[in-house]
């Protein structure tokens, strides 16, 4: 049995809860199963719309709420709802039911929002509704944030005027992603120097990497000290693409996201996403006009393809789940197992299937329970 401590594996007999902390020395101690090879920091889901029927913008803290217990059979132990480009009065009230949600859902915690849109550019506009898209706008962003929840923006640097909503979002502690955008890879650059610092679902829906006109994806290859999110379903990115980009960017600067819609953990079918219908077959989302419309992939499954598609160390793929986005969050408490870090443990076999996730020190989901 392995414990990933201090972002390396070590050989512990003993691991204690006490008030919902970790401790290594007292407290109450915690059964783990024989079956239970790896016990890591708790998955943190930075981008993700839904799971099991339910969706963000379902405008509903229900939905929120069973997303929330849906994840824990997959080892997250925190998330951020994300939202889609809709009608902004709309895009407020989701806001809203996620600002109570993040006290009332009783499985992974609720961090705030990730506010994927309507700052986008339409030509990537992926499986978002091309009708809602604006230029992005400070005092727009502030009405639908009435209830500072923003923890995320994805939007499109090059309509960023004078790159104002870039330095708004930077100087408020709020993560400015570029993503959904046409930008070169000079605009990108000036606007990681004016305070964006995270690429959203890298090489998906943005400019690419064009040995004459470089683009999103040059900028993030390019720039130190950024971070990229990732979808490693197999699907959005071909394996020697997540093994690339690992060279380039290394460990250290990969966040897993599952950027899920409501159709994971459920049957093939017709599913809804921001007023678009979409259709899961196996372990694809399409629109009917077959662009990629989110994924049904797992955060467990995204860190064992993440080491089969790279070839990174085990460890290095855990962190990029848990360590990685809550240093990037701010979130000082979660992401490693130290001494009085909060009790987010998820437990897996060594097939990496998920044995037990405790949020708190809680025992929130264990196998076959």
């Amino acid at each position: 049995m392995k414990i990933l401590i201090d972002k390396n594996f070590e050989e512990f007999n003993t691991f204690f809860s006490k008030k919902g902390k970790i401790s290594f020395e007292k407290g109450d101690e915690v059964i783990i199963p024989n079956t239970v090879k790896y016990i890591v920091p708790g998955f943190i889901d930075q981008h993700i719309h839904g799971a099991l029927g339910k969706d963000t913008m379902d405008n509903t803290v229900e939905a929120i709420e069973k997303i929330s217990f849906g994840l824990l059979r997959e080892g997250t132990t925190s998330f951020i709802p994300t939202t889609m480009t809709y009608d902004n009065k709309v895009l407020e009230e989701v806001l809203e039911k996620i600002y109570i949600a993040m006290e009332s859902a009783k499985g992974a915690n609720v961090l705030g929002t990730h506010l994927e849109g309507p700052f986008i550019s339409k030509d990537f506009i992926g499986a978002q509704n091309p009708n809602y898209v604006c230029l992005p706008n400070i005092n727009l962003f502030n009405e639908i944030n009435k209830k500072k929840t923003v923890e995320i923006v994805t939007y499109a640097p090059e309509n960023d005027s004078n790159f104002d909503l870039t330095r708004y979002l930077s100087n408020n502690n709020i993560i400015a992603s570029v993503g959904h955008s046409a930008a070169s890879c000079e605009i990108v650059s000036e606007a990681i120097k004016n305070g964006l610092t995270n690429f959203t679902h890298f090489h998906n829906a943005s400019s690419g990497h064009h040995h004459r006109e470089p683009g999103v994806v040059t900028a993030g290859f390019l720039n130190e000290g950024v971070m990229v999110e990732l979808i490693v379903d197999g699907i959005h990115l071909d394996p020697d693409v997540v093994k690339t980009t690992y060279k380039v960017k290394g460990g250290e600067n990969i966040i897993l996201i599952t950027d899920s819609m409501r159709a994971k953990g459920c049957s093939d079918g017709s599913y809804d996403l921001g007023g678009q219908e979409v259709i899961k077959i196996g372990s694809e989302a399409r629109l009917e006009d077959g662009t990629l419309a989110g994924s049904v992939l797992e955060m467990n499954v995204a860190i064992k393809n993440m080491i089969n598609f790279s070839g990174c160390q085990i460890e290095e793929a855990f962190l990029m789940a848990s360590h990685n986005p809550a240093k990037y969050l701010g979130l000082n408490n979660k992401g490693l197992l130290k001494e009085g870090f909060d009790f987010d443990v998820t437990c897996l076999d060594e097939d990496f299937n998920v044995i037990q996730t405790y949020v708190g020190g809680v025992l929130k989901y264990e196998r076959g329970k």
